[in-house]
């Protein structure tokens, strides 16, 4: 006789233990709505509920002064007022203002080299993900700062969660150790109070993230949508630029189209797509003056992109990704 296992006390036990998340509040801030609703989905399904979304610094801000938020995640990349920004007046508001001072941050970014990294936390985030994210690595953080929260520092060349960690720092990152100032503040173990004690570690298990990371993967299709739209937004902005070259409201919406092309296209997979929009921010943020040759330049990275959706291209580094990174950087060489 075969018995069945009765797994519906396991189920309530998980939903139950998801339940205490939803008792936090997350502020998401990205000046790309669709990457700040992929973050939220993610936190959704790890049993988050009080999400809200800003799509600038300056949003974000105006949230920040109109309810108390546990935790924010944003993004560097914003205007008028950057992720940066962002972060270093939060840690500076006035201890009477709505603002807690020691809410841990997130910073969500493409901009992760060492250098990025050390101006980060020389501003007071509290932890790092490099884009492309996925469930694993949104998650993973969440559980850092729940589970592990660091004192509060104040001194005059540094306000934010203490820099100093147990063990050595990342490779190539010099620890300055300021070991005479005292924490302002003691860590921040308000979130895990919320949860009722529990660790995050125990309310996000591997099963969660893994359903997390599958509710992304459904996605893809909408995603490439989404970059379908952005290509026709990158080719009209690029025939409005071929007559006004000067025209910058054109040039805006052909960085915003590659940004999010960019910001999004590695989530999914496609790692040359975010590789070639990455080259053509930043030639076109190194070129003001559009002559025929930038022209030229630009409207073959527009091509590489298309074809790299058009013929589902994802990994760099192999065949005919290789061919194409190679052809962009001689055609970069070549026009200047």
């Amino acid at each position: 006789m075969v018995r069945s296992i009765d797994t519906s006390g396991t189920q309530r036990n998980e939903v139950d233990r998801r339940q205490r998340l939803g008792k936090l509040v997350a502020l998401v801030a990205d000046r790309d709505r669709r990457t700040a609703l992929l973050v939220k989905r993610i936190l959704f399904t790890l049993g988050f509920r009080n999400l809200d979304i800003a799509t600038s610094g300056e949003e974000a801000l105006q949230f920040l002064g109109e309810r108390v938020y546990d935790m924010i995640i944003t993004e560097w990349d914003m205007e008028p007022v950057d992720g940066l920004e962002l972060v270093k007046a939060i840690r500076s508001a006035q201890t009477d203002a709505r603002i807690r001072r020691d809410i841990p941050i997130v910073m969500l970014t493409a901009q992760a080299d060492v250098d990025s990294v050390r101006v980060a936390r020389d501003a007071g985030i509290t932890e790092f993900v490099a884009k492309p994210f996925s469930a694993q690595t949104i998650s993973h953080r969440m559980i850092q700062i729940i589970d592990n929260p660091r004192a509060f520092v104040e001194s005059p060349k540094f306000v934010g969660p203490d820099r100093r960690r147990r063990g050595k720092p990342p490779e190539g990152v010099h620890e300055r150790r300021v070991r005479t100032t005292p924490p302002a503040l003691p860590p921040n173990t308000s979130l895990k109070a919320q949860l009722g004690g529990m660790a995050a570690s125990e309310i996000i298990s591997a099963s969660v993230v893994e359903r997390a990371q599958l509710e992304l993967a459904n996605f893809e299709g909408e995603f490439i949508d989404w970059a379908r739209e952005d290509i026709l937004a990158l080719r009209q902005a690029f025939s409005t630029l071929s007559t006004t070259p000067d025209n910058a409201l054109a040039r805006r919406r052909l960085m915003e189209a590659a940004y999010a092309i960019k910001s999004q296209a590695g989530i999914f997979g496609y790692q040359l797509g975010t590789e070639v929009a990455a080259l053509l921010l930043k030639y076109v943020s190194e070129h003001q003056d559009f002559q025929p040759g930038p022209l030229v330049v630009i409207g073959k990275h527009i091509d590489a992109i298309e074809i790299i959706f058009k013929e589902k291209i994802k990994q760099s580094g192999q065949g005919i990704a290789e061919e194409i990174l190679r052809s962009l950087q001689q055609l970069i060489e070549k026009k200047g």
